[in-house]
Parts: C-alpha cells; structure tokens; sequence
C-alpha cells in the first residue's frame, strides 16, 4: 500500500498548481486508491516519459469556466491587458469595456407632435476577475446628455423625459462562478427573448434582481437563465421601478418577475427556445420557438426557416387590464442566404382577446420593425426584405436594407371596435467592419414610414443616426502549446 502514496508525495508540486476544486477531487481519489488499488503506478511512469511540452496538460486546465472559452468580440476593438503573471487574478483576468455613442432621431408623431433629439453618451462596464476563483463583482455606469434637444419635442425615448440627461449607476452586482455557470445578485443585464436590454436607443435596460446564467461555451448545446427580477431601469430612465409598476405603467402592489429561459441545440443546424416570466396578479407570458439552419456549403443558397409563439394571460387581481384576458402571437419566418443576398419573408397573427403587453425589452416575434410590432389584438401581418452585404463585392462591412410589412384585422378590444390597417417600411445602410484599424466603429443609418388612416397625418416618418464605438480591454487568448501546432 506504500507505492501510491509515496508516488502522491512525489508529485504533491504538480496538484499544488491545480485550483481548489480540483485539489479536493483528486485527494478523494487518491485516498481511495491508497485504500484499495495499485494500478495507478504504471500509468504515472507512462506520464514521466512524455516529451516536456505534453506533461501536465491537465493540471493547466482547471476544472470550471475560464476565459479560454469567451469568444472574441466581432464587433468590439479588442486590446489586451499586459498584467504580468503575479497580478492578481482580479485585476489581470478582468474585462473593460468602454462604449462611446452618439445618436440623432426625429420623427414626425401620427398625431401631429414632433419627436427630436440628438444625444451623446455611452457606458463604461468593469468585470472583474475572480477571488478564490469563485467570487467577483460587475460594474457598470452609463450616461446620454442631450446635444440638441428642444424642450417641447420629446418622445424620443433617447433621454429621460421630456429631454432630461441620464446618468445612473445600471449595473452593480456581485457574482459567485460555479463551474461553467453564475450566480449574480444585485443591478445587471439580462439577455432573453422576453425580457432584455432593448439596446436600441442611447443605453440598454438593466434590472436589479437575482438570476443564474451559463456562461458563454461554443462547445455546449444548451444555454439558460433563471432568476427573479425586482426592478427594471428602463432604456430612457434615471430610476429604477417595480417590474410590476413597468408593465402596468400606474403605481400598484409591488411584484417581480420570476422567470426561467433555456436554449437548446440538440442537432446541427437545429435550435431550441423556451421561456416563461410569471409577475403576480399581474400577468403570465411564455415563449417557445423552432429554427432549422440548413447550413449549406459555401456557393449554395443556405435556407433558415423558423417558428415562434407567445401565449400572455392574466393572473389573480387582473392589475394589468382590470379585467382577466389570454391572448397570443404566432409569427413565423423563412430566410435565404446567398452571394450576399439576404431574402427574409414573415407571417403573424395575434388572438383577438387583447394585444401583447412587452415593457421588459425587444420582442421576440418575426414581424417586430422599426415603429411597429404588428401585435394589436386580431392582427395579422405579413412582411418581406431584402438585405445585402457589400463585403461580397469588396467593401467589408457595409450592408443595406429594406424591410415592408402590412397589418391589417386589429381591433380595440374595450370598443371591438376595428382599428385602421397599418403598414410600414423599413430601409437602412450600417457601416460596422469586423477587422481593420475600424474595428469597434458602427454607423448606421435608418429611415422608416408608417402609413394609417384615422390620424392627424396619415403617415409616421422616422429617421435614425447613430454612430458607436467599442473598446474591450480583455486578457490576451491563452497560448497554444507548441506540440498541438505540429
């Protein structure tokens, strides 16, 4: 029984390395070979006479989720930190990200007013490593102050109301990693088909809650989220208010949204979502969809095709309406890639009890546009675009769009009274190249219209322009070993 346990004293340097999770397996292991076994002691010796380069191989990798498994950043300028080995893991396995945007909207409102505003802002976001490699903490700060803003045109939703700066503290929150997952308390993002940050304006929504997330792993076929969310700081908000008091939009008995989200990609090309949030006597939603990438060989047109559903419903003291409703919205979609080319045609159709109430973020459904959602109770859409990526013809990351869908059915469910069909049209040109001394840089631009009867104006014009910049500060990706280039 001596031979393993002199051989565990042998190689006590080598665990000495390995995290503490690890430690605690492997002395598990060795007291049950010490106790039984003594098979072991070939295969150590086998290990002794690898080449130098190929031994201990598992004791680099430890056993939870590292940085070697965030991907890089497409649209992000990536620098690398230049900590040396002895910093401490906290600050040298951080993340900086810095976000400078600017943004210029104007809209001439259906019901004769004006929206306009131009602001310029961003964020400044710190995660930082891990102590004990389990706790850390995330930072986030984010800012939009009006350039041009006049007092009696607001709307815009790129400042707090009518045209009033934003500066607010949007993320704060300690997290505990356990393996490739994470467990957050305090202010954060959260990223989910129903609930998210709707970064469509000048910075994103945030929530103040509790959640356990998967951490980003292109090796798992399944990702989730669960948690419950106290409050909600919306996209042109200072304040952070009750999840309940955003979806009624009046101050009533304060509830959050418990929620639970998993995606899942049981086969290539196929992939799985599910999700439900449940806010008490206010609402339930939930939301299912099925997409099939047909993932065809470079030079064939590739098909996505797609289907989703949200069903909604009121619960308990039926806060949100005053009466009790159960309604729906089915969309479905099929997309064609190719040359470039990008070929997108959708369908939806809404249950004809209410429309879908959605404070928390951007919609999940296919016919979701610039101005319009398409989702008014008895509403049914269908829509169509066409995009093209000029990479193809020797400009790297300039892309151009446009996008129409007509709604028509709706009607006003406290009159049943039917309400005049809509339509609108999307078109867009963005600049935002992946690669270059320009990496990080996106201009966009976008002009929509909305056409319905009934109004002061019959139409709704739109147009955007929006220019960011990115900067993520980040580790340098782990070296490979010399004998895995061969």
């Amino acid at each position: 029984m001596s031979g393993p346990c002199t051989m565990w004293s042998s190689k006590s340097k080598q665990i000495q390395r390995r995290s503490e999770v690890a430690r605690r397996i492997i002395v598990g292991g060795w007291i049950g070979t010490c106790v039984g076994a003594v098979g072991v002691v070939t295969e150590s010796k086998a290990q002794q006479l690898l080449p130098t380069d190929r031994q201990e191989i598992a004791d680099q990798e430890r056993l939870s989720w590292t940085l070697k498994k965030f991907p890089p950043q497409p649209y992000m300028n990536e620098i690398y930190w230049q900590f040396s080995r002895e910093t401490p893991a906290f600050f040298r396995d951080s993340l900086l990200q810095f976000v400078a945007r600017t943004y210029y909207l104007t809209r001439d409102n259906s019901d004769g007013s004006k929206s306009q505003a131009w602001a310029g802002g961003g964020w400044l976001a710190f995660r930082s490593g891990l102590i004990g490699d389990v706790f850390g903490v995330h930072v986030a700060g984010y800012t939009s102050q009006p350039i041009f803003a006049p007092s009696d045109e607001g709307g815009t939703k790129l400042l707090a109301p009518p045209q009033n700066s934003i500066g607010v503290l949007g993320q704060i929150y300690g997290r505990a990693q356990l393996g490739d997952q994470e467990i957050r308390a305090g202010r954060q993002l959260v990223d989910t088909p129903l609930i998210n940050p709707q970064d469509n304006r000048m910075v994103p929504n945030t929530f103040e809650g509790a959640t356990l997330v998967s951490l980003p792993d292109k090796d798992r076929n399944y990702d989730y989220s669960v948690g419950y969310l106290w409050t909600i700081k919306q996209r042109d908000s200072n304040d952070f208010i009750q999840m309940s008091d955003a979806l009624t939009g009046s101050d009533v008995v304060n509830h959050g949204a418990a929620y639970g989200m998993v995606k899942y990609r049981p086969a290539a090309g196929l992939s799985l979502a599910a999700m439900d949030y449940n806010v008490q006597d206010v609402v339930n939603t939930a939301f299912g969809q099925a997409e099939y990438d047909f993932k065809q060989p470079k030079g064939v047109p590739n098909w996505i095709i797609g289907a989703n559903v949200i069903g909604q419903r009121s619960i308990g003291a039926d806060l949100l309406t005053g009466i009790p409703f159960e309604t729906y919205q089915a969309s479905a979609k099929g997309q064609m890639t190719y040359a470039g080319w990008t070929l997108f045609v959708a369908g939806s159709i809404t249950g004809n009890e209410s429309k879908i109430f959605s404070q928390y973020g951007t919609k999940p459904n296919y016919t979701d546009m610039q101005q319009l959602s398409f989702d008014n109770a008895n509403e049914k859409a269908v829509g169509a675009s066409v995009a093209y990526d000029f990479g193809t013809a020797g400009l790297s990351g300039v892309s151009a769009g446009a996008w129409y869908t007509q709604g028509w059915g709706a009607i006003n469910t406290s009159t049943n009274v039917g309400i005049p069909d809509r339509r609108e049209l999307d078109l867009w040109i963005q600049y935002r190249p992946t690669e270059g001394p320009l990496k990080g840089f996106r201009l966009k631009t976008q002009y929509s219209n909305l056409w319905q009867q009934g109004n002061a104006r019959d139409t709704q014009p739109e147009f955007r322009f929006i220019v960011d910049y990115t900067v993520l500060f980040r580790p340098p990706p782990p070296a490979t070993p010399s004998f895995l280039t061969k």
